[in-house]
């Protein structure tokens, strides 16, 4: 299936906490869920990345799919979220420094604040399909950043995160693509970290607005 791109802008002010932690359990137990996070010119944008069914286009679906459901559940849930359809995200050369990444037991959400340590940079985290509610969610990131900054290892494990030189050998090619593809590596997340994630106030921080997308 294709993977069809929202970019979020606005501010979570008043979230429906319950009917959001609900709602994206349901998801989960259909389809993965992948957030981006993009720093270019000192400016940072959030977007998600969904899978569509076979009618799905850019701008909606003919069918009531999980996509559609899930575009559904924010704009219900998440009052002051605005979601619009992206095609492309490409990468920039100059984000030369790219790791793939798993959580350890201690991981901290990675997150805008994260990634403000480098100049530029692309984070792509996915959170795996859950299959059954009571079975642990898995997930994996991958980051890539320009020359100027930390080491991005030293700061991914900083946060509880370790490297996976070998899994980034193997998947380099992933980042060149214009609209990023889900994580297939990752490992189990910590029930702080899942907490974390479900927090609809970490998807879009209220102190995050809309910028024009480049």
């Amino acid at each position: 299936m294709a993977t069809f791109l929202w970019r979020l802008a606005g501010a979570i002010d008043t979230p429906l906490f319950d009917a959001w932690n609900e709602g994206l359990t349901l998801h989960l137990l259909f389809q993965s869920l992948t957030t981006i996070i993009v720093r270019r010119d000192e400016q940072t944008r959030h977007y998600l990345g969904v899978e569509g069914c076979p009618d799905c286009r850019p701008d909606g679906c003919d069918r009531m799919c999980h996509r559609m459901l899930f575009a559904q559940l924010l704009r219900t849930t998440l009052p002051g979220v605005m979601l619009t359809p992206v095609t492309r995200l490409p990468p920039r050369a100059t984000e030369t420094r790219q790791l793939l990444a798993a959580p350890r037991s201690d991981a901290q959400l990675l997150d805008a604040f994260f990634l403000g340590q480098w100049a530029e940079g692309r984070l792509v985290t996915t959170w795996s399909r859950l299959r059954a509610a009571s079975r642990p969610i898995t997930v994996g990131a991958r980051l890539a950043v320009g020359r100027a900054g930390p080491n991005p290892a030293a700061a991914l494990q900083n946060v509880g995160w370790r490297a996976m030189p070998f899994a980034t050998a193997l998947h380099r090619r992933t980042h060149r693509r214009d609209v990023p593809p889900p994580m297939l590596v990752g490992a189990r997340a910590s029930e702080l970290l899942f907490a974390a994630f479900r927090d609809p106030r970490n998807l879009l921080p209220a102190a995050e607005r809309a910028v024009e997308e480049p």
